[in-house]
């Protein structure tokens, strides 16, 4: 008689404390007994949330990309920065390590993760994306800590302290599309939660088919 697999197991990243239960009902929360540190949220509408903000950081990554981040004007000369210019300087430079660096964290990073976390949401209601699915969900464990849009605006965020007593610095519309991209990155991550994708192609996995459900079945 085969067994059945026992259940989840989950420890705490506060105490170390190892808990049977490794996932909260829906709609609710998995707190740690012992030093009251929250496990695991089980949103309601993870999914939907998710799909809904990876597209709006997909549309807002276009401007973001193309629209003139700062104006620098110091005399009769002025520059305007882009995302892409530090990339290009970097590269002209020589430093083609630190450019690529640079491009992958800054560009294909966050586009990559929006494209996945898209794909995952709109694509887990199919039963017969179910394996790309979850490969999607694997690449994106290893994508999500490159995605470093909050290093890129701080960097930006030291230009302007430092180089306002240099010249004129202006704020480009890019700065504010690029300010709300990181916004909605940063409140992707906290929405996704990869248990409710497994556990919606887990249900449709153990749904008996339509004939024997309805009573057809020998």
């Amino acid at each position: 008689m085969q067994k059945k697999p026992g259940p989840w197991r989950r420890a705490c990243h506060q105490c170390d404390l190892l808990l049977e239960r490794a996932v909260a009902p829906l709609g609710q929360k998995l707190v740690c007994p012992r030093c009251n540190a929250t496990l695991h949220r089980n949103g309601a509408h993870s999914i939907r949330y998710t799909a809904a903000l990876s597209l709006t950081g997909l549309l807002l990554f276009i401007p973001s990309a193309t629209l003139p981040l700062l104006h620098f004007s110091i005399f009769t000369f002025g520059a305007e920065n882009t995302l892409f210019n530090g990339v290009q300087s970097l590269f002209g430079a020589g430093y083609i390590w630190l450019s690529s660096l640079v491009l992958f964290c800054s560009v294909l990073a966050p586009l990559g993760k929006f494209t996945l976390l898209a794909f995952i949401s709109w694509g887990c209601g199919w039963e017969a994306l179910d394996r790309p699915v979850a490969n999607a969900v694997r690449w994106y464990h290893h994508l999500r800590d490159w995605a470093m849009l909050d290093v890129y605006m701080l960097g930006i965020l030291v230009a302007l302290v430092k180089m306002s007593d240099l010249g004129k610095m202006v704020v480009e519309p890019g700065l504010y599309c690029f300010a709300a991209m990181m916004l909605v990155s940063n409140l992707t991550t906290l929405s996704f939660d990869p248990h409710a994708v497994w556990a919606r192609m887990a249900r449709r996995r153990d749904r008996p088919p339509a004939g024997e459900a309805a009573g057809d079945g020998p």
